[in-house]
């Protein structure tokens, strides 16, 4: 078990899977901002541009796998397949590993779930996420209401979980919106854990085309809430699983 002299020592890098150069920098900032980690604990890696090395996992105390508004875990991406062995190194390392929407699908079905393309189901904006009973014994959501609210933009879902994964969260629309691998540090989060209501305004404002569907963005904006519960999760992973490690 670390020390908490040594939490600001922690490195992690982020996967980023992302065209725009100003994204790729908000979602660094926020995943800082959530984690409460200083400029410079988070390294961000574009998959997009560069495969992932397995053998500078020993250079992190866990990695974060953020989202994509631009690509879904069922297409071609870049060097794909050298994230899927970079994640499957990290579980048998036991280093904790942090999915976000893009990359909890990814979790989903690198370890043997199924991923489906559903955009009659997409979440858009702020969704209430409630708790399944499990979720009461996890060293992440124990504590937290049954009911809150979260951020939120998919037009992926995961339909079916890998075995031996335990859900932990679902809202109306997406049974999958939190799981873990008990015992691993493997989470995989659905919703944005790292978006605060002003980061989403931002997200919803860029991505717009391809995520509202002809909706007025300023509608959208308009039902958007605060998130506070679900802002507490990556710093809870960091404290509660990496910490602990």
């Amino acid at each position: 078990m670390r020390t908490e002299q040594s939490r600001d020592k922690l490195k992690f890098i982020l996967v980023q899977a992302r065209k725009d150069q100003q994204m790729k920098l908000h979602e660094i900032s926020c995943f800082e901002t959530s984690g409460g980690l200083s400029d410079g604990q988070v390294t961000s890696h574009d998959l997009l541009e560069l495969p992932l090395d397995p053998e500078s996992l020993g250079l992190y105390d866990g990695v974060i796998i953020g989202g994509s508004g631009d690509h879904s875990v069922l297409d071609d991406v870049p060097n794909l397949k050298s994230l899927e062995e970079f994640v499957l190194e990290a579980k048998s390392r036991d280093l904790p590993v942090l999915g976000a929407s893009w990359g909890a699908q990814f979790l989903a079905k690198v370890f043997g779930g199924r991923v489906v393309h559903d955009p009659e189901r997409r979440e858009v904006g702020s969704v209430e996420i409630f708790l399944v009973p499990a979720a009461a014994d996890d060293a992440l959501f124990r504590g937290l209401p049954p009911r809150f609210w979260a951020q939120t933009g998919h037009k992926d879902r995961v339909a079916v979980l890998p075995e031996g994964a335990l859900l932990l969260a679902s809202s109306e629309a997406c049974q999958v919106q939190a799981f873990t691998f008990p015992q691993s540090g493997v989470y995989g989060i659905q919703f944005h854990p790292e978006l605060a209501r002003e980061d989403m305004v931002l997200r919803l404002r860029y991505y717009q085309e391809s995520y509202l569907r002809g909706r007025s963005v300023e509608d959208v904006i308009g039902t958007l809430k605060e998130t506070s519960e679900a802002g507490i999760l990556v710093g809870k992973w960091v404290d509660q699983v990496v910490m602990k490690k």
